[in-house]
């Protein structure tokens, strides 16, 4: 199989299987719909077919009426899935996944911690090497953290320094 072939099979298979992003959000009305977009950017010029689940922990900053605008422009690919209180990241990935159509999961934050762009990166390396899991890393070459304070950098390698010593998971970043 030549180079060529085989990234057009990888470009057939984006268009075959549906991605659902997870997105968690409590107070993101101003993130939420500029990573909407970014998301939706992605995956048309890359031909992947997808669905944005907003997880919306009853945000007091009218989050929601932000996802239902969203709704209004992107149609049935926006589902809101809102919840009665603050209750967790956690339990906001599995409550999306109840609600997931897509033969592919994604979850990430509508802060921007996550950027979409390496979505179809994650995709191609899934579908080449048939991985069940895909994650990326702060931590490694390439990665990095943008707009983080100290004290949420020192959180995050504190979490993930105690995690990888008492799990040995063999992965860079735990705490996503």
């Amino acid at each position: 199989m030549t180079i060529e072939h085989a990234i057009l099979n990888i470009q057939d298979n984006m268009t075959q299987n549906k991605y659902t992003v997870i997105l968690p959000t409590f107070n993101e009305r101003d993130n939420l719909p500029i990573i909407t977009w970014l998301l939706v950017k992605t995956f048309k010029e890359h031909a992947i077919d997808w669905e944005i689940v907003i997880v919306d922990d009853n945000s007091p900053d009218g989050t929601q009426d932000v996802a239902k605008d969203l709704i209004q422009i992107y149609g049935d690919r926006i589902q809101l899935r809102p919840r009665a209180g603050k209750l967790g990241l956690g339990t906001a990935y599995v409550h999306g996944l109840q609600f997931a159509t897509g033969t592919h999961i994604i979850i990430m934050d509508a802060d921007f911690s996550h950027h979409p762009k390496f979505i179809p990166q994650m995709i191609k390396l899934q579908q080449e090497k048939n991985f069940d899991i895909v994650s990326g890393t702060r931590y490694k070459s390439g990665g990095g953290v943008y707009g983080w304070d100290l004290k949420r950098k020192l959180v995050s390698r504190g979490a993930n320094f105690l995690a990888t010593l008492m799990l040995r998971p063999h992965a860079s970043d735990l705490t996503g």
